[in-house]
């Protein structure tokens, strides 16, 4: 054989093991070497002897270049791996840095929703705290409910201003049959459980649904039933309704107070009945009311006799006393659609509208008989008072709520000229 083939086929071995052990595959390498010199020892027994000198050289080349090789493979492979490694660390921190960037969407996300939650409370709690009756508070709950906590079928109590115990519907939205439709059946559903009213709580049956207090401190002012809606998260509904029930009992306490105040400036702080100012205006609007609808009202005034004796006579605590149970005696004596004042000192007056002179007459008598008949405690003894009593009626009587008030006291004068402790219909007066 030729030695330039045998040469040439010796001398790519050194490339066939750069090749073949490439990354990392040092053994490879050597492999290749190792053969490489057996096939350069066996060359020996083919080359003639006149070549072998140059075979040597090609030999001692070969096996050079194949060691070459696998210490570039070698050096190389570490270099791989830490280039692998390096890159292998770069993608945990791509990975790190992805799951970073989708917690920040997460909670960006998160914390947009309770921005908009919390814009949408701002919204509640400014609506509600504008109202200043119960007419103006019921349309503004029925939509706070249904944007702030997106539910549709929901009842809403409230406790009157003097009977926290007696809780009524305000806002009733398709319950239909529910537990939660009427507050009998709601407050038995959570004495049967032992569930307290203070404590918000999570229905499971015959309903599901959420119910809320709305207390202010140990006061329970209302109480928030809701249907879940399907597959919504209770206890996260739960959390969000006890926040509505909070901002509900500040705009609740608000419009109460708002309600007492005005009573109080109403009312006659000793008998309980409205102050004067309040029966001119009732007088006012009553007129014009009677004028539009061509209807009629009465006027009657009511004066305690010999009042001033009895102030004298037994302290003007005693007088407080006669004065407040007269005032509870005539509250308790008309309608509901009847106005008791407190005219001045010693005098009242009831409006009463559209009724007629024979009724309003039996009503006269029957306060006079109840004022009469009472005993007011005086120590071992008992003391009894009487009521003079005039009578007038609008439009028969006069056109304006002055001329009606003027022939009322006319009508009340002459049931003190006439004895006392009567009642004068101011008509009677004029026949005669």
């Amino acid at each position: 054989m030729s030695v330039a083939i045998l040469g040439a086929v010796v001398a790519s071995l050194p490339a066939l093991a750069f090749w073949a052990s490439w990354p990392r595959r040092v053994w490879a390498a050597w492999a290749v070497a190792a053969a490489s010199s057996a096939v350069w020892l066996a060359g020996f027994t083919v080359v003639a002897p006149g070549q072998r000198r140059v075979w040597v050289g090609i030999g001692a080349w070969t096996l050079f270049a194949a060691a070459y090789a696998a210490y570039v493979v070698s050096r190389n492979g570490a270099e791989y791996d830490r280039l692998e490694a390096a890159l292998e660390q770069t993608r945990k921190r791509r990975d790190a840095l992805r799951e970073e960037v989708d917690r920040a969407k997460a909670l960006g996300s998160k914390t947009e929703a309770e921005s908009r939650e919390v814009l949408a409370l701002y919204g509640l709690v400014k609506g509600l705290s504008e109202a200043l009756t119960w007419e103006e508070i019921r349309p503004r709950l029925e939509t706070a409910v249904q944007q702030f906590l997106g539910l549709e079928e929901f009842a809403l109590y409230v406790s009157d201003l003097r009977a926290q115990s007696a809780l009524h519907p305000l806002v009733s939205r398709r319950l239909g049959a529910s537990v939660g439709a009427a507050w009998e059946t709601l407050n038995r559903y959570l004495q049967e459980r032992r569930v307290p009213l203070t404590t918000p709580h999570v229905m499971e049956s015959p309903d599901r649904a959420v119910l809320a207090p709305i207390r202010e401190g140990a006061e329970l002012m209302g109480y928030f039933f809701a249907r879940v809606p399907g597959g919504a998260d209770a206890e996260a509904l739960l959390k969000k309704a006890v926040a509505f029930a909070d901002e509900t009992a500040f705009a609740f306490r608000r419009l109460k107070l708002f309600q007492e105040v005005e009573r109080l400036s109403q009312t006659d702080g000793l008998t309980g009945v409205a102050r004067r100012g309040v029966l001119d205006q009732r007088l006012r609007d009553e007129a014009v009311r009677a004028k539009t609808f061509k209807t009629s009202f009465c006027l009657m005034l009511l004066d305690i006799d010999h009042f001033k004796r009895l102030n004298d006579t037994y302290g003007h605590q005693f007088g407080d006393q006669v004065l407040r149970r007269i005032g509870e005696i005539l509250r308790f004596s008309v309608y509901e659609t009847d106005f008791v004042a407190r005219y001045g000192g010693e005098e009242f007056a009831i409006l009463l509208p559209r009724a007629e002179p024979a009724g309003v007459l039996r009503k006269a008598e029957a306060v006079r008989a109840n004022v009469e008949k009472e005993e007011f405690a005086l120590g071992l003894d008992s003391v009894h008072v009487t009521l003079s009593i005039g009578i007038a009626h609008f439009p028969r009587d006069g056109a304006t709520p002055e001329e009606v008030l003027h022939q009322a006291d006319q009508a009340l004068y002459h049931s003190k000229e006439s004895g006392r402790n009567r009642a004068t219909d101011i008509a009677t007066v004029r026949k005669l």
